[in-house]
């Protein structure tokens, strides 16, 4: 359910930074401050002081009930105090801890946290977990489709992504997506925008342009040269 244990510092000028949506939630220890970060439904900016530095924990979409007892529908997007979500006693122990580390040992501790507490909590909803793969590696399949293969109608599927990742499953799909279709021109920069706009499910280069700019609010090369 871990999806990744990150950490960044600022650039020096101490510019913004976009946050992409990604179905995912976080937490994040930032500014000596401890924060959940919901499921972002479009691109958000943060603004960062020069040289700080942040790390969190990202769990994967439909993970937020397992991670902090609630589901992705009852987190806001944006970034909220811990204590608003896991309760001031146990954001009070974290943030104490955290702020008492090194640098260097936060993320690992932010880790330990996290394996402690879905050791403790109940499980990824499967059926979220199906569906959330299914449509990361195929993002074009359709809601009935995928209705069908874990035995609900669409209606009941629809809810059911909806209450543990935060949207329904046409946004969810359309944000990995473009997260994937980012992931490959990444991976390689010498691969045209068009090619990987069809290999990351595109219908063409408009396309991917498009829901850049609704999700993103930029370009696709904006978003790869930062």
């Amino acid at each position: 359910m871990i999806d990744a244990v990150w950490e960044t510092r600022a650039h020096e000028d101490g510019s913004a930074v976009r946050i992409l949506p990604d179905g995912c939630v976080d937490l994040v220890w930032h500014a000596d401050a401890l924060l959940v970060a919901g499921p972002d439904r479009v691109a958000r900016m943060a603004s960062v002081s020069t040289g700080a530095s942040s790390c969190g924990v990202r769990f994967r979409p439909g993970s937020a009930r397992a991670a902090f007892g609630v589901p992705g529908e009852a987190l806001a997007p944006g970034a909220v105090p811990a204590g608003e979500v896991l309760g001031s006693e146990q954001a009070d122990r974290l943030t104490a801890a955290l702020s008492a580390a090194p640098r260097a040992e936060r993320p690992a501790l932010l880790r330990r946290w996290a394996s402690d507490q879905l050791g403790r909590g109940v499980g990824r909803d499967p059926v979220v977990t199906y569906v959330s793969d299914a449509l990361a590696a195929h993002p074009a399949v359709r809601v009935a489709e995928l209705a069908s293969q874990v035995g609900l109608s669409e209606r009941q599927l629809r809810r059911r992504v909806r209450t543990e990742v935060g949207y329904a499953p046409k946004l969810l799909a359309r944000i990995l997506r473009l997260q994937r279709t980012l992931a490959i021109a990444d991976a390689d920069r010498a691969l045209s925008l068009a090619d990987a706009a069809l290999l990351g499910g595109y219908a063409d280069q408009a396309h991917l342009g498009h829901e850049c700019a609704a999700l993103a609010g930029t370009t696709p090369r904006i978003l790869l040269s930062r």
